[in-house]
């Protein structure tokens, strides 16, 4: 193994996907991330370096080069991170990747949360990078032999053709009225003024251990997500099709891109124009919407320049596989005070995926929800120091495992209009970009 980068430039393949699932299925025994961005791939295998925060953010686990090392979280957990990222970026060539738990928002901001199994936030250095551009490849890391195989399997790929099984759809007509009960009692509680909004989910859990690179082919496939991702770190694993990012941060700028307002989007093509007609004519998804921009233009008000900020593309029609939402993106500079995790820590969880006034919302789904989110509605981080980037991609329409269970999440923003039974249907419209994708392991 290299203590200096190896790199290596390939050809551009036929498709970055097949080519994704490839690769992921002949390395599914490494820690692992894939991450779809803008027809870019970009892939970690292996990890060079880690660093896991237990559940409750308060000691860290911390491996790298052979050696391993637990320790006690020293003041915030913010700051440890940062620490590691910078010291790792000055060590490291390529991009970093990371997850962080829905619990994440709860504890930067000092309030109590039940704590889940799955580490509150994860960060990986890849011992190898693989970036698949629609013009190239390119192979870049620290062993060689491993880099020596893993190009030798893409210039493969060329001229093969990927075969998966087929999936095995999982039912979502469970736990229907323990949520219209719950989303009762959220409209009995914004009725009493303790909040004007909030997203409330169901889990739905399934036996089988699930196949997440063929998962990742068939739900792809039927997706079209503003992000991709699957990943494998530490025995967590996930594989989502994100329909909106937390926040994107390059040189300076800033942009969040709440989506609020949902429709299916299933049936004929005149079926779903009919949907779309009603979807932005409707006064409950119209307010529902109009109040996350509100709120999303308020949080960059926390760290940007005042005169920077600008909502752009105001209510246009984003399609997600079996649903469409009502989207804007909410755009400013940071002042010279902020930095990327500034941000992450105001906008993160995001509106759309917590409610009005944020910190209430999360104690109040604590409350409610029957048990931890763990990284459904969290983050997946792409993180470039040297490019001064960091992108946070929201964890909606997902499938999670770990060492205990499998399962689908998916939830519904509640006002004072919405109902239960028409909020129980939201969550069925999008679980279904993920349920009939689900590949499970074995015969």
């Amino acid at each position: 193994m290299s203590s200096a980068t190896l790199a290596v430039a390939l050809p551009a393949c036929k498709d970055g996907l097949e080519t994704t699932v490839i690769l992921l299925k002949k390395y599914k025994s490494l820690d692992h991330f894939a991450y779809e961005r803008k027809d870019v791939w970009h892939i970690g295998l292996g990890s060079r370096s880690s660093l896991r925060a237990d559940p409750k953010g308060e000691t860290a686990w911390i491996s790298g080069q052979g050696k391993e090392r637990n320790c006690l979280i020293p003041g915030s957990l913010t700051d440890f991170v940062k620490n590691f990222v910078t010291e790792q970026s000055q060590q490291h060539e390529g991009r970093l990747f990371g997850q962080v738990g829905f619990n994440y928002g709860a504890h930067v901001r000092g309030q109590p949360y039940t704590p889940g199994r799955w580490p509150i936030l994860s960060i990986m250095v890849p011992e190898l990078e693989i970036t698949l551009r629609p013009e190239g490849i390119t192979v870049q890391g620290y062993d060689e032999e491993l880099l020596t195989e893993v190009c030798d399997l893409l210039s493969g790929t060329c001229a093969s053709s990927i075969q998966v099984r087929d999936p095995q759809p999982v039912n979502t007509q469970c736990n229907e009225e323990e949520y219209k009960v719950l989303v009762s009692k959220a409209l009995r509680e914004i009725k009493a003024g303790k909040y004007s909004k909030i997203i409330l989910s169901r889990p739905v859990d399934f036996e089988k251990l699930v196949d997440m690179p063929s998962t990742l082919l068939h739900g792809r496939r039927a997706n079209n997500p503003a992000r991709s991702y699957t990943l494998n770190h530490g025995g967590f694993q996930a594989t989502g099709f994100s329909p909106e990012l937390v926040m994107a941060f390059q040189k300076g700028g800033v942009v969040t891109e709440p989506l609020a307002g949902t429709c299916s989007r299933v049936g004929t093509k005149d079926a779903i124009q009919m949907l779309r007609q009603k979807l932005i004519s409707d006064p409950k998804e119209i307010v529902e919407h109009v109040t996350s921009v509100k709120e999303a233009v308020s949080e960059l008000n926390q760290f940007c320049a005042p005169d920077t900020i600008c909502v752009k593309d105001l209510m246009t029609i984003k399609d997600r596989g079996s649903v469409q939402h009502l989207g804007s993106s909410v755009h400013g500079q940071l002042t010279s005070k902020a930095d990327p995790w500034t941000a992450f820590n105001v906008l993160f969880p995001s509106i759309t995926a917590t409610g009005i006034p944020k910190d209430i919302a999360l104690a109040a789904i604590d409350r409610l929800e029957t048990r931890p989110r763990e990284l459904y509605s969290g983050a997946v981080l792409l993180i470039d120091p040297k490019e001064d980037f960091f992108e946070a991609t929201l964890c909606l329409r997902i499938v999670l495992q770990d060492s205990t269970n499998s399962w689908i999440q998916a939830g519904a923003g509640i006002i004072a209009q919405s109902n239960p039974e028409r909020e129980l249907t939201e969550t069925h419209e999008k679980m279904a970009s993920i349920a009939p994708c689900i590949v499970c392991e074995g015969k």
